[in-house]
Formats: structure tokens, C-alpha cells, sequence
């Protein structure tokens, strides 16, 4: 049937199009939509007002105990018929009966649970039900019973036919496909939602009032398993916001969004996993059309919203669905999981909005576009061009930048293995917030945002150290089911090429290994996890030599919680003991932590906390642990903020603290043996600078009452200074390489010797651990490689930690991503605390893990 067109008269104006043209059976029969349907058990069928305008008849059926059933009862329509309602009853105590219908050529309508009846008509139809001819053949209402109780359901379907005159054809507007006038930039909009074509409340019209009122530049209607709302358009096409088609695809195994629809294309939701292409099929089909697949709420335990489908076809997955909860929580950590795994799926939240109650575009996606248009939205979306907020007072710019090459959400900036790279995130309207960027290796940098709600973090990383980098705004206040609420959440910026394979990130476990005093090195081992797992599987650690022999080993596991072993040589390490927070909490989480051993048996740790906060606290000869408590900060605060923080014992029992302070700048304090704090002081930075920033650093104390510190620069370079007994320091000197005038390096780590010299180890530019000395008299030994598993290769690593005992017996804790195995040797790997796996072998360098720099928000 030919387009239609109304003419120029201001709002609303465009083309409009007869509901019929675009009633389309699309790609059911194909897809074997078809075959899911059964005969409903109809056990008894009467008619009544037969030869009268009005004839119904009544069907009585029962459905057996299940949810994943589809039938139909089947009726014939006579010429003459301009008219069909249905109505329908059933026993409610024994489940749910999803209602729906299709006439001759395919889908006329659906309104699962949310309504017992309809009618529609050339003219009109209820909502969810699509208007037009009522053509004669064979119909058939669709039924889905969704079955609780064993001895199954009872129900009864009344269907009424209306004869009379040819009743007026309803035709449609045209929506847009773009905003006029609307170039690149940032564009907000909320790809989830529901009107009264499905089980919203809503009208289209209040749902485009809510839009604008919140601030959002384009919606998605996307009412369930119908394609009524897209012809529902009627005079009230918005030409300031963008409307895009779409359905909640709402399968018995999980929904998912099909978003960019034709108005009039449905996609059928009748099937399951096990049915083989099915799913497949529609999610090309959906894509053919120009339209974007997501995973909707794919962790939600509700039952058939859970996710069976896999994630082969879908474009994204929608990881916050409304109101924050534990369900968001764990689809992101998913989520992350799967980037960590290379793949590219991009992030999105929605609101997900039904009643007036639930706020539309809480939350919503900020989209980097070509334009206002449908086909760049969901192209960018596509991508991962993206990221989420819990409202528009909420705006981000994260960018990574490496030389002048600069990449944001979604956008891929393919680094060499020793190229450093800037990240940068700053954020507005988040007031009382944390912010943390994110790579595979866990958090690496946090910052509080304070009452101004305006924030800035840096981090700095090295080339192959991280496959990605991605940030997330927090507010430390609990919601319905969680003790914090997300603000907002980034896409990745990806530093590896798409054509190139991912370096593998499951095998992250820590390792130890010792060197002898006569040089030999013992074969590297993984330390076994807690509860019997085969190994621990971590993203930071540290290590202490007691008196006694013995070695304090702490590792950070893969969700950031902090644990305590104790290593004697070859022997089987003892039990992992979680360190407590400062309340006592065993959730405590960390982004980096140090430990230091005294002359009594007794061990200082120090902690920076998710939120930049350092803490501190003892673990006593006897093994017990004091309770953690903030670090003072200036004079006059009760707290001091770090990225990064590392801890010396001296002898006489004192300890001194090194770490990147808030402002990125590194600091130093000592606590004296009684537990007095002295201020923080700031030592100069390399050559005439003021002050000195890098990724890493690390503190040792020495015989004589010195102390000696390692760092990395912010130019990636290894670099060493004294501090003397009186408290002066010497200035920054520069290692030299294996083969070249300066050390590169991701990791490093220092500790002396009884006999004055001091040990150091790094993770250099080909991602193995390198390890030399400083002799006593200020000379060094060259740089040599650590060996690996089998004596020999050297051990690829991301971290590395050292600790020397009083017989000069250096031990060192690694946490590698690839490891060989000797033959006929077992080893573990993947896991945290209580998760084992087994390992195969594997070489090539590891990614290096660096701690990035911090700028305050107003008020931290």
C-alpha cells in the first residue's frame, strides 16, 4: 500500500505509512518460530450468537507444571468480520498465562501477563496489539502458561467476533532517522524501556516528556516480544529527540534488546539454547537491518531473565539495568572478566523504566556519535563509544594518551611493549564519590571525589603491562542490596590491536623462588591458595624475612582482598589468613599494600585502601594481627591518601613510609618506635625538579640506619637514592642496563643485607625479572636474569617483590602470567583464594603491572 503524507503543519509532521504495509510474518517460519507451537489441549468448545453480529465462542483447556511451553488455540474467521476480541481466565494460584495472537500471515500482537484480553480492528487495537484488516482464515491465540503447580492449570479463552461495515484504516507516522542540524559530539539516551504496549505504564507521549525532562538526546522504546509500539506514532513524532524502534526480545532464557528495528518488525522469542541457529538467526537477521543486539539484565536470577544464550551474537551487554544491585555488580565483574579475555563486547546501562515511579534514563549511555542519528547511536554503541551514568548532573572525559596520539572509550591505542601511556579521567556531578581505573591487573588507581562533585585521576602504564584500562565512579552509600552505588562506568580504551590475539591474563599466580648465598637459585614455585586450591591467583604482593628464617608473604588476590601466608623455605607454605579492615570486616579490599619485618618476629603492614586512604597495623611474633588504622596525614588530619605505598624496618625499630602521594608527587614520613608520626616531607625529583612522580617505588632500611630507595620514573626509567642516618638524601641516580645506559623496567623491589649491600630486582623491558646488587661501597653487580621454573629460561613476570633473611638468603615473590613447566612436574595457576585450576605451559613475556598517579578531587 503507498506511502501516505500529511502535510507540513509544524509538530508531527512527516510521512505516515497504513499499520498493514508493515505487518511482516519476517523470519519466523525460517527461524522455526513456527514449530514451538503446539495445539493447546482444548477440552471442550462452545458457540454462542450464531447467526448474530456478535459470536463468541469459549475454549477450556489445561496446561501441565512447566514454564518453557508454547500453544495455540486456533479459530476461523469468516468474511465479514471487522472485529476480534478476546478475553481469558485462569486459575492464578497455579502460574501465569502469557497471552498473544497471530492471524494468517504472521504477528498481530502479544501482551504476555500484563493483560487478560484485547481487541483489535482495522482502526484500533489495545496496546500491544498492532491495528488492521482482520482478514479472513485461520487465527490463533497464543498462550504461554508458565506452570508452578504440579497438577498444572486450568484456564478458559473466550473469543469474540465482531461482524459489521469496514471499519477506517490507522495509519502511522514515519519516525525520523536523525536530529537535524546535530554534528559529532556526546549524546545521551536510554535504550530500554517500556510503554503501555507491554507491562509499562506509560503512554510513548509521557515517556518522550520524561526523556526531555531529564536531559536525554535520544530513547529506545522497547515494550516485550511486540512490534505494536513502533505504530503506535500518531501526530506526536518529536522533532528534538531521537526515536529509535526496538523490542525486548523476551525469551524463557534470557531477553535481549534488538534496537534499531523497521516500525513493524518483530522478532520472534520462542525458543531456547538448545535449540541450534535459532537464536543465531534472528540476532543476524537483527543485525541485516542495521539494528544492534544486547544482552539485557543478563545476571538477573529472576526466573527466565538469566542469560543462556552465550555472547557469540550479541553487540553488548546491558551490565546496569535500573536502580543499582547485586545482580549490576556481579554482570560487571562478568563483564570484566570477559575483557580480560580480549573480548571486544561493549558495556551499556539502561533505566528499564515501567511506572512512573521508576525514573527514565536512570541510568543511561553518554555516546560518542557522528551525529544524532540512528544509524551513528547505535554504530558508536556498537563499538564501545560509550560509557554510563546514573543521570545526566554526570559527565566524564576519559582519554589515554601516548605521545600525540590520544584514544577514548571504545578506541584502540595499539602501544609497543615499553611505550608509556597517559590516562586520564576527570569528572563532574559526582559529589561524595570515589573514582578507580581498571585494567586486567585489578584497580590500579583510586581518588575521592569530594562535595563539589568534580574530580580528576591519573595513571601512568607501560606497553604490554595492560590490554586495556577502564574507569568506574562509586558512592559509598548503600543501596537496596549492595553497600555502595555505581555512578558511572566506561567502556575500555584498548591498547592492543583488535587484529592482534590478547596476551593470555587467566594464568596470574604468585610464584617464589630463593637465591642462596652462594648464588644458587631453588626452583620457582606457585604457592599454593587458600582452602586447597592449587594456586593463588593475585594482582600484587610483598614479602618480609623474619629472624627466624621464615618469610611474611602477602599476596592482593584477584578481587582485591588481602591475604597472609608464611613461607620456611621449600616447605609447604601455612594457611592464608585475610587481613581485616580497620572495622574488622574480613571484605577489606586493597589497591596496594607492603610489609616489613623487625628484629622481634613482629611485622608492620601498610594498606592503601579502594578509596586512597593508607592504613596500617601489626602482625605480632605470635602471628596475630592488630587492627588496621589510617596513617596520619599533615599536620592535622587524621588520614594520608597514596596510590602507592612501600614500608622499611630500620634497627632500631622505627619504620620509615614511601609512597605517590594524591598529587602523583612521592612522600616519605618515619614512625618512630614509640608510634610517633613525623610529617610528611616531599625529597626532590631528579636533577633540579621539585618533586618526583612514577608508577612504582620501594623503601628498604640497612644496618647502619640509611635507607635506600628504588624507583620508576614517569620516563619508565629505574632509579636509586640514599637516605643517610641524619635524614639528608643523596640525589636520584639512574641504574645502568643490560645493554644499554639506562634500566628500563614495570616492577621493582629492594631489601638489604646484613652485610650492607642491598639486593634489587625489576621486571625489565622483555617482561622477565632481572636481579643485581649494590655493594656497600656504592658500586653495583650487573643486571642477571632470574631463572624460571625449569633452572634455566628466565621467569616472566608482572610484579616482583624481595626480601633477604639474616643468612643472606634472598627470596623473591613474582606474580607471573605464563610460567614453563618441567616435565613431568604439576603446577596451578588461575584462581584466588579457594579457586584451583591446572596450568600448561607457556612462554613469552608477561604484561607488567604499574601503579598510576592520582590528582585529588576538590575536598580529598
Amino acid at each position: 500500500m503507498p506511502s501516505e503524507h500529511r502535510p507540513s503543519d509544524g509538530y508531527g509532521a512527516g510521512p505516515r505509512v497504513e499499520r498493514r504495509s508493515l505487518l511482516r510474518w519476517g523470519a519466523l517460519l525460517a527461524a522455526g518460530g513456527a514449530t514451538a507451537l503446539v495445539p493447546a489441549p482444548v477440552g471442550h468448545a462452545a458457540t454462542r450468537g450464531r447467526g448474530t453480529d456478535t459470536v463468541t465462542t469459549t475454549y477450556d483447556g489445561h496446561s501441565p507444571y512447566g514454564n518453557d511451553q508454547w500453544a495455540f488455540v486456533a479459530f476461523d474467521v469468516p468474511a465479514g468480520v471487522q472485529r476480534i476480541s478476546v478475553s481469558t481466565s485462569h486459575d492464578s494460584s497455579a502460574g501465569i498465562l502469557d497471552l498473544g495472537i497471530f492471524d494468517p500471515a504472521g504477528f498481530r500482537g502479544w501482551s504476555g501477563g500484563a493483560r487478560s484480553g484485547f481487541t483489535l480492528a482495522a482502526s484500533d487495537a489495545t496496546p500491544g496489539y498492532v491495528p488492521g484488516p482482520v482478514g479472513p482464515g485461520r487465527w490463533s491465540v497464543i498462550l504461554g502458561p508458565m506452570v508452578s503447580s504440579p497438577g498444572g492449570m486450568a484456564w478458559q479463552v473466550d473469543v469474540t467476533l465482531h461482524h459489521g461495515p469496514p471499519l477506517p484504516g490507522a495509519p502511522y507516522d514515519i519516525l525520523p532517522a536523525a536530529v537535524a542540524g546535530r554534528g559529532p559530539g556526546w549524546y545521551r539516551g536510554d535504550l530500554h524501556l517500556h510503554s503501555v504496549h507491554s507491562d509499562g505504564q506509560r503512554t510513548v507521549d509521557e515517556i518522550v516528556a520524561a526523556a526531555r525532562l531529564e536531559g536525554l538526546h535520544f530513547l529506545a522504546t522497547s515494550d516485550h516480544n511486540t512490534s505494536s509500539t513502533g505504530v503506535s506514532w500518531d501526530g506526536n513524532v518529536p522533532t528534538d529527540l531521537l526515536v529509535i524502534n526496538a523490542e525486548e526480545v523476551t525469551t524463557r532464557h534470557g531477553h535481549w534488546l534488538a534496537v534499531g528495528l523497521p516500525q513493524g518488525e518483530w522478532v520472534d522469542w520462542r525458543y531456547g539454547p538448545a535449540d541450534e541457529g535459532v537464536f543465531e538467526g534472528h540476532a543476524r537477521r537483527v543485525h541485516s537491518l542495521g539494528g544492534l543486539t544486547i544482552a539485557a539484565h543478563p545476571l538477573t536470577p529472576a526466573p527466565g531473565s538469566f542469560w543462556e544464550f552465550g555472547l557469540d551474537h550479541v553487540d553488548a551487554l546491558e551490565v546496569w539495568n535500573g536502580p543499582w544491585t547485586l545482580d549490576d555488580a556481579a554482570a560487571i565483574a562478568a563483564w570484566h572478566a570477559m575483557l580480560c579475555l580480549g573480548k571486544r563486547v561493549a558495556a551499556v546501562g539502561n533505566s528499564d523504566a515501567h511506572s512512573p515511579a521508576d525514573a527514565v534514563g536512570r541510568p543511561h549511555n553518554v555516546v560518542r556519535a557522528a551525529a544524532l542519528s540512528r544509524t551513528a547511536i547505535l554504530d558508536a554503541l556498537r563499538r564501545g563509544r560509550s560509557y554510563a551514568v546514573e543521570s545526566a548532573a554526570v559527565t566524564l572525559d576519559f582519554t589515554a594518551r601516548t605521545g600525540t596520539a590520544v584514544a577514548g572509550p571504545g578506541e584502540e591505542l595499539p602501544l609497543s611493549f615499553f611505550e608509556a601511556v597517559d590516562v586520564t579521567l576527570d569528572v563532574t556531578g559526582a559529589p561524595d564519590s570515589i573514582a578507580t581505573l581498571h585494567t586486567e591487573w585489578g584497580i590500579m588507581a583510586a581518588t575521592r571525589i569530594g562535595g563539589s562533585g568534580r574530580g580528576r585521576l591519573r595513571w601512568r602504564g607501560w606497553g604490554g603491562a595492560s590490554m586495556f584500562a577502564r574507569a568506574e565512579v562509586c558512592r559509598p552509600e548503600p543501596a537496596s542490596t549492595t553497600l555502595d552505588q555505581l555512578v558511572a562506568l566506561t567502556n575500555p580504551v584498548w591498547f592492543h590491536s583488535a587484529r592482534l590475539p590478547p596476551s593470555d591474563v587467566q594464568r596470574r599466580v604468585l610464584h617464589h623462588t630463593e637465591r642462596s648465598p652462594d648464588g644458587s637459585w631453588s626452583s620457582v614455585r606457585p604457592l599454593p591458595g587458600a582452602v586447597g586450591a592449587a594456586s593463588f591467583a593475585a594482582v600484587g604482593c610483598a614479602v618480609a624475612g623474619l629472624a627466624d628464617g621464615s618469610v611474611v608473604v602477602l599476596g592482593i588476590a584477584a578481587d582485591n582482598g588481602l591475604w597472609l601466608t608464611v613461607v620456611r623455605g621449600s616447605a609447604t607454605p601455612g594457611p592464608w589468613q585475610r587481613v581485616p579492615g580497620p572495622d574488622g570486616s574480613a571484605g577489606f579490599t586493597v589497591l596496594d599494600a607492603d610489609v616489613a619485618a623487625f628484629p622481634d618476629g613482629s611485622c608492620r603492614i601498610v594498606a592503601t585502601a579502594m578509596d586512597g586512604t593508607v592504613h596500617h597495623g601489626r602482625r605480632r611474633a605470635d602471628g596475630g594481627l592488630t587492627g588496621l588504622r589510617p596513617v596520619p596525614g599533615s599536620p592535622g588530619t587524621r588520614r594520608w591518601g597514596a596510590t602507592k605505598v612501600a614500608i622499611a624496618a630500620m634497627p632500631d625499630g622505627s619504620a620509615q613510609l614511601l609512597g605517590f602521594g594524591t598529587d602523583g608527587a612521592m612522600y616519605h614520613c618515619v614512625r618512630g618506635r614509640t608510634g610517633t608520626w613525623t610529617p610528611w616531607s616531599r625529597p626532590g625529583g631528579y636533577g633540579a625538579a621539585p618533586a618526583f612522580a612514577g608508577p612504582a617505588l620501594a623503601i628498604t632500611g640497612m644496618p647502619d640506619g640509611s635507607s635506600q630507595i628504588l624507583v620508576i620514573g614517569t620516563d619508565g626509567l629505574v632509579r636509586h637514592r640514599l637516605r643517610r642516618p641524619d635524614g639528608s638524601w643523596t640525589g636520584l641516580r639512574t641504574l645502568r642496563g643490560v645493554t644499554a645506559p639506562t634500566m628500563g623496567a614495570g616492577a621493582i623491589g629492594i631489601a638489604g643485607t646484613p652485610d650492607g649491600s642491598a639486593r634489587v630486582v625489576a621486571v625489565g623491558p622483555d617482561g622477565r625479572v632481572w636481579h643485581n646488587a649494590r655493594r656497600p661501597d656504592g658500586s653495583w653487580t650487573p643486571f642477571a636474569h632470574v631463572p624460571g621454573p625449569n633452572g634455566t629460561d628466565p621467569f616472566p613476570a608482572g610484579q616482583v617483590r624481595v626480601t633477604v633473611l639474616p643468612d643472606g638468603t634472598t627470596h623473591v615473590a613474582a606474580i607471573s602470567a605464563a610460567q614453563e613447566v618441567p616435565s613431568g612436574a604439576s603446577a596451578g595457576r588461575g584462581g584466588g583464594p579457594g579457586q584451583g585450576a591446572s596450568v600448561s605451559s607457556a612462554g613469552g613475556p608477561a604484561g607488567m603491572r604499574t601503579v598510576g598517579l592520582v590528582t585529588p578531587g576538590a575536598g580529598s
